[in-house]
């Protein structure tokens, strides 16, 4: 049987000499083997068309008869590990918190306890006519994180 672990390992290995993060590893009962990899200046299909290459020369096809595929996290994946959310650092991103609430914005600070969003909008301010600018600051603590997704944006 193919040891997910193994794989983490060489990937691992491989990441730290080149640069880059090992997001998540896969195998299922049939032997399916995904690997997903990231780095903050983004991971290029060579890159990940050369770890590819290093966990096929790792596993004997005459043992093992498995399928594979290297590639990034999609854009609609949340993120999983910390240097996920350092690459997203001023990004906009909707987190999901465990006690269903959620909350939008940008994301500004990731520390060893949490992550800081923040939401910028116009509001009314009592005893005021005009609107104004707010920002609410919300920081998040990691066991209070069910899901975060970098929110996708079309403006120009």
């Amino acid at each position: 049987m193919i040891n997910a672990q193994d794989i983490r390992q060489w990937v691992e290995g491989h990441l730290a000499e080149s640069g880059g993060f090992l997001v998540d590893v896969h195998v299922s009962e049939g032997a399916d083997i995904r690997v997903l990899v990231d780095a903050p200046e983004g991971m290029p299909i060579s890159r990940c068309v050369a770890i590819s290459r290093l966990i096929e020369d790792e596993l004997d096809r005459d043992l093992y008869d498995f399928s594979l595929q290297v590639s990034t996290p999609g854009l609609d994946q949340p993120l999983k590990i910390r240097p996920q959310y350092e690459k997203n650092i001023g990004r906009e991103v909707a987190v999901q918190l465990h006690d269903g609430h959620k909350n939008e914005g940008t994301l500004t600070t990731v520390t060893d306890e949490g992550i800081t969003v923040e939401h910028t909008e116009k509001r009314r301010i009592e005893g005021r006519k005009a609107k104004e600018w707010v920002t609410d600051r919300h920081e998040l603590a990691w066991d209070s994180i069910a899901t975060t997704k970098v929110k996708i944006s079309f403006k120009q």
